[in-house]
């Protein structure tokens, strides 16, 4: 089956988002659950299509999650952001900002600032834990205040945790619907993307037991991942496993664009 890109525009910009999947995503989302919850939130826009009534979104990444919290509370965040010029030095002097040191408000606006002028909205990190994702070309204003306003709204529903994706799994309950969407890392070494201590190989082992443990407790998940051997030998047999194209560009350069295989993962009918 091949995703064809559908054009909107994303609230928070991210390497990996599954835009392009929503289409297939909200197809094999579950009927009917209690609890919605995405333990990689990244974009959220699988939560953003469902607006789901009861919701937890989480993820490591504090800067996010704050952000997140900030859109939540001040549907008006925009109008700030907006003021703030975008040319190149003020890019690498808002980046250069220690955000351990800004309120939770003004730490909430650099990471906006920042995602959204960045290039291709990568999230990546130094060993230290600091942001160096260089400015980008071409990418955009903001979002319309419509979009900040909705989403304010959407997130009233959400209780939104800094947190692993392993403890977030551990607390779900049968009832639960989760969307479980790692990064996909192709080595255990530390690359920078999604920041110190993300999702990597060498975590996959543990997550396809917890996969086992959510079935075994009646929690329904859908999960997507890149299409590889050892993760598709692992679960074939046991849940529904579906084989996707999808276009993918994270690179930035067009001669590397072209289509990538992945795997969506369900344990329900």
């Amino acid at each position: 089956m091949t995703i064809k890109n559908i054009q909107s525009k994303p609230l928070i910009r991210w390497a990996g988002s599954k835009r392009k999947l929503l289409p297939i995503l909200v197809a094999n989302t579950p009927e009917v659950f209690e609890r919605y919850i995405e333990p990689f939130c990244g974009s959220a826009c699988l939560f953003f299509e469902l607006k789901p009534a009861k919701a937890i979104l989480s993820d490591i990444n504090t800067d996010l999650i704050n952000a997140l919290k900030a859109i939540q509370a001040n549907p008006y965040i925009r109008e700030q952001l907006i003021k703030i010029e975008n040319c190149e030095s003020e890019y690498y002097r808002i980046r250069l900002l220690d955000p351990s040191t800004l309120s939770n408000k003004n730490r909430a606006i650099r990471f906006l600032y920042l995602n959204r002028y960045c290039f291709n909205g990568v999230y990546r990190t130094n060993l230290s834990g600091k942001f160096n994702v260089p400015r980008g070309k071409n990418t955009g204003s903001f979002p319309a205040a419509e979009i900040f306003e909705k989403a304010s709204h959407s997130l009233q529903n959400a209780e939104l945790k800094v947190s692993d994706y392993s403890v977030i799994l551990s607390e779900l309950r049968a009832g639960d619907f989760v969307y479980i969407d790692p990064p996909y890392s192709k080595s255990g070494r530390f690359t920078g993307e999604y920041g110190v201590g993300s999702f990597n190989s060498n975590d996959l082992p543990k997550f396809i037991e917890s996969l086992k443990a959510l079935d075994k407790r009646e929690v329904k998940f859908l999960f997507s991942y890149r299409a590889c051997e050892d993760v598709s030998e692992a679960l074939d047999g046991l849940f529904n496993v579906q084989i996707l194209s999808v276009k993918r560009h994270i690179s930035g350069f067009k001669k590397k664009w072209g289509e990538s295989q992945e795997i969506l993962v369900k344990n329900y009918g």
